[in-house]
């Protein structure tokens, strides 16, 4: 009966999987921790390719919480296939009284220590390819993190690209100052000079706890940032009215009495080479232009031999002992 149980959920996860328009293959054989896979092709393209550990029965719904099912039993053998397989593993629990489908990513973080074995915690909010999981499970990835890091600078090589063509990709950002919750606009304004296109990209996302300055470190690592000084123009030049001069109300004119304004600008640079525009206290406006830094440079380097064919790939060295012999 037991077996009977397992089919049944083999087959449930099969039917959520096509309806949703993914392809369901089923493994014939199973004797680590694959039960099936299931691949998701849009427009002819394959989009996502993932591995499922299928569990059936309503044992496993037993102990659940308010939120979560416990998934015990998981052997080290098991752990290590799954954290290290280049394709994202996923568990997925069903529960043929209820019809409950739930699944969870088999990751290093979502697998936990017990004993001289692991569990992972399944959330009851994560239903087996509804609309939602959808989208998730279409982009999980499983690479390692030098792949990521690779990933994402692809994903800022047309920036890279305009300015190392003499083009200009400016950064306009305004950060609530006055805020925890990291909220503000960030977006690069992208013009590829004469004869090319401008345009406009969007970063709608929050980083809490985390000054801009800082932020723009990290999401263009990149880069280089230099003041757009016809931006701050107006801004500056009424602060150095401010602090440098005096109004002479007969001639209608300020008069210098301390430091130039190039020099008072040099001195703000100094303080705060990433210095932004201060709204009241409550919003701080950047525009800053973007240059190629060493990271930059080196990274389209690298990239565009990475994308050359090369006939000596497969070749590896060999190491030989003493006696000239080969070694393993």
């Amino acid at each position: 009966m037991a077996n009977a149980t397992e089919r049944i959920g083999i087959y449930r996860c099969g039917i959520h999987a096509e309806e949703q328009g993914w392809l369901f293959r089923e493994q014939p054989v199973n004797d680590i921790g694959i039960d099936a896979y299931i691949e998701y092709v849009e427009d002819g393209e394959p989009r996502q390719l993932l591995a499922l550990q299928i569990k059936s029965g309503v044992s496993w719904f037993s102990r659940a919480g308010d939120s979560y099912v416990s998934f015990y039993g998981i052997s080290p053998r098991q752990y290590l296939y799954w954290t290290r397989n280049m394709l994202p593993c996923v568990l997925v629990l069903y529960n043929p009284e209820t019809e409950e489908c739930v699944w969870q990513e088999l990751t290093a973080e979502t697998i936990k220590k017990v004993g001289k074995g692991y569990r992972v915690d399944v959330p009851l909010s994560q239903v087996f390819l509804d609309e939602e999981s959808h989208e998730r499970l279409v982009n999980l990835k499983n690479l390692p993190q030098h792949a990521l890091n690779y990933n994402f600078l692809q994903s800022q090589k047309c920036f890279m690209q305009v300015i190392e063509r003499g083009g200009v990709v400016k950064l306009h950002a305004k950060e609530w100052v006055n805020k925890t919750s990291g909220r503000g606009s960030i977006r690069l304004l992208v013009d590829e000079g004469v004869d090319g296109s401008s345009c406009e990209y969007i970063y709608p996302y929050w980083f809490p706890f985390t000054s801009y300055s800082d932020v723009f470190v990290r999401l263009f690592p990149w880069a280089n940032f230099e003041l757009d000084y016809d931006f701050y123009e107006d801004d500056d030049r009424e602060s150095w009215h401010q602090y440098e001069c005096i109004y002479d109300r007969e001639s209608g004119e300020w008069l210098q009495v301390g430091a130039s304004f190039e020099e008072f600008r040099s001195a703000l640079d100094s303080l705060n080479p990433m210095r932004s525009i201060d709204h009241g206290g409550e919003i701080a406006e950047f525009m800053l232009n973007l240059r190629l830094n060493d990271l930059g440079r080196s990274f389209l380097a690298i990239d565009g031999y990475l994308m050359r064919e090369s006939l000596y790939c497969k070749a590896r060295p060999k190491v030989m002992g003493e006696g000239g012999e080969e070694c393993e």
